[in-house]
């Protein structure tokens, strides 16, 4: 974690790293495990070291696929969170997976007693912010094909973790309209 967080963030100072690390502590979820379920408060920071998770929203009824992430990777439900709300989302385990879990009321105080732990939870929520920012122009303003390739381009490796179905809902066409959106790819690439 340590890396990936100072990979984004600049370096962390041993003495902050250790209160940081003492605060975090390891968990194993399997593959099916709802580590956040909908309507439930967003309490923790993960931070994915294996596997594979994805966050869904449940629109008209419909499960429908918002995010993925691989590990290594950092990720909450930022509004449930800060807010101190329900979650409108659930966390899916798609894989098994490892994770280091840091509890946010912990974070808080924390930043209390480090004014580099509290940048570094500053520079990760705009980088956060940023992600997020993208995603939303990427859904708003491409067509399922452009969505496709921005996939393919900032995100490859979800094609090798999640399911074609998981996918679709992501890109907002059935499972049928992916294929024939792949046959279209891949002819074009011949």
């Amino acid at each position: 974690m340590r890396a990936y967080l100072e990979h984004i963030t600049g370096p962390i100072p041993e003495k902050d790293w250790l209160l940081f690390q003492a605060l975090a502590y390891s968990e194993n979820r399997n593959k099916g495990d709802v580590l956040l379920d909908f309507n439930k408060r967003c309490r923790h920071i993960w931070y994915l070291k294996k596997g594979a998770v994805r966050k869904i929203e449940n629109i008209n009824g419909v499960a429908k696929t918002t995010h993925f992430y691989v590990g290594p990777f950092m990720f909450t439900v930022y509004r449930s969170l800060l807010r101190g709300l329900p979650s409108l989302m659930a966390i899916i385990c798609e894989e098994d997976c490892e994770f280091d879990v840091i509890p946010y009321s912990g974070l808080v105080e924390l930043y209390n007693q480090s004014h580099t732990v509290e940048r570094v939870g500053r520079i990760m929520a705009e980088h956060q912010y940023i992600e997020e920012f993208d995603l939303r122009r990427a859904l708003l303003h491409m067509d399922a094909l452009q969505r496709y390739e921005y996939l393919e381009e900032h995100q490859p490796e979800i094609f090798q973790h999640f399911q074609l179905k998981d996918i679709a809902t992501f890109l907002g066409i059935t499972p049928v309209s992916l294929s024939r959106l792949r046959k279209v790819r891949w002819n074009n690439r011949k």
